[in-house]
């Protein structure tokens, strides 16, 4: 049995992520499509649209068979934390024959020698990173230059792929995979349809014009909705139990946990440096949105994404020394089963025979499988899904109660 995997948010699944679910299984002529997709928060720093369950069975639906849960620390991290979280989970399955990702570029070769430029980071290409942004340049030209001077070539395609979001995680895929000296075939699809930020409504578009539409939209048109996704994904939304997910719910406790941190700092935080601690309490000092706060912080070397993570990362409790842990034992994790099909079941006595990594679809199995630092992260994650559910969904939500989602 051949197993192909796609890493995912789905924040909400559109008509461009069944393309790739489709195209992955037709490419690879893999009997099993698993997908290991962020759980109720998200990458670029935000509660999800709709929470994890919604969005497991809207996929289960659309041609994915098993669906596992992407930690917090890996689905809220950078796009580096994202991509090896993720590609570890995968690694140790032991039945993941190839990762399908989509990219602006399609061009797996490049895309390859780009990341072992990243992975490696010879002499040249440190030199003349550093000579750049000593000269003033912004990291991410900075970076193009120096990628460009190491592998000796002026193409074009550079900028793109070091500058658009699906490409830098593809960059980011590929070098997970070679650190870890992976088994797994990578594969990159060209996407179709709109822009990742693009807020043009279209047959194809992109997850943000989704959200921006249904965020903007009092009363939906079902129409124009149903033109965007499938109808697994249209009934979950239609008939969306809950507010869909936005940081301007978590203004003021952020402002609390700002109050708490004024004397001591932010720097005991993820991805928080003593620039940026700086930049978010000063200008906490006027009360304004979560949004707003972004607005304020964001600077040419910062980008809005990062300061939004490091944001929800405050609210979270989530730190520094707590990711280095887990980076340290090889980006801890465990195999949490959030949906599948019934035919799937001999993948899971595959993964518990000979995979290097503990798997449940119920979480009162977890505190006999895991380790003390394994249990931790799932705790913290645990953590998370809770705020989300009294937050969005207007319920305490006690997890170990809850079964996954099996069609």
């Amino acid at each position: 049995m051949k197993t192909v995997a796609v890493i995912a948010e789905f924040n909400p699944f559109h008509n461009g992520h069944k393309y790739i679910l489709e195209k992955a299984k037709k490419e690879t002529n893999a009997d099993n499509l698993l997908v290991i997709m962020s759980g109720d928060f998200v990458q670029r720093g935000a509660p999800a649209f709709l929470d994890k369950f919604s969005r497991t069975k809207a996929a289960l639906n659309s041609g994915a068979d098993l669906i596992l849960e992407l930690p917090i620390y890996y689905s809220l991290g950078s796009a580096e934390y994202f991509a090896q979280g993720a590609v570890s989970i995968l690694d140790r399955l032991g039945i993941v024959n190839d990762l399908v990702f989509g990219s602006e570029c399609d061009d797996i070769s490049l895309l390859s020698d780009i990341a072992d430029i990243l992975a490696n980071e010879p002499a040249d290409f440190k030199n003349m990173l550093q000579d750049r942004l000593r000269c003033g340049d912004s990291f991410a030209l900075a970076r193009e230059k120096a990628v460009l001077q190491a592998l000796h070539t002026n193409d074009p395609r550079l900028k793109d792929i070091l500058s658009s979001p699906n490409n830098i995680l593809a960059l980011e895929y590929l070098k997970a995979l070679k650190k870890l000296n992976s088994s797994i075939k990578p594969h990159s699809i060209k996407r179709l349809g709109s822009d990742y930020n693009s807020k043009e409504l279209s047959d194809m578009p992109s997850a943000t014009a989704i959200r921006s539409y249904l965020a903007e939209n009092n009363k939906i048109v079902q129409d124009e909705l149903k033109k965007m996704v499938p109808i697994s994904s249209f009934d979950s939304i239609i008939d969306y139990d809950g507010q869909f997910g936005n940081t301007e719910n978590f203004t003021k406790l952020l402002y609390y946990k700002l109050f708490q941190s004024r004397e001591k700092g932010l720097l005991e935080y993820l991805d928080i440096n003593e620039e940026l601690s700086n930049k978010i309490l000063d200008a906490s000092e006027n009360l304004m949105s979560f949004d707003e706060l972004c607005i304020k912080c964001k600077s040419k070397n910062m980008a809005y994404s990062r300061i939004s993570r490091s944001l929800i990362h405050i609210i979270l409790d989530m730190k520094a020394s707590n990711m280095d842990e887990y980076k340290a034992d090889g980006y801890t994790g465990y195999a949490r089963i959030l949906g599948m099909k019934k035919e799937v079941s001999p993948c899971i006595k595959e993964i518990k025979n000979i995979g290097n990594i503990k798997i449940f679809t119920q979480l009162k199995e977890a505190p006999d499988q895991l380790s003390d630092l394994e249990m931790r992260l799932l705790n913290e994650t645990l953590f998370a899904n809770k705020l989300y559910s009294l937050e969005f969904k207007g319920q305490n939500i006690n997890e170990y109660r809850l079964q996954p989602t099996i069609l």
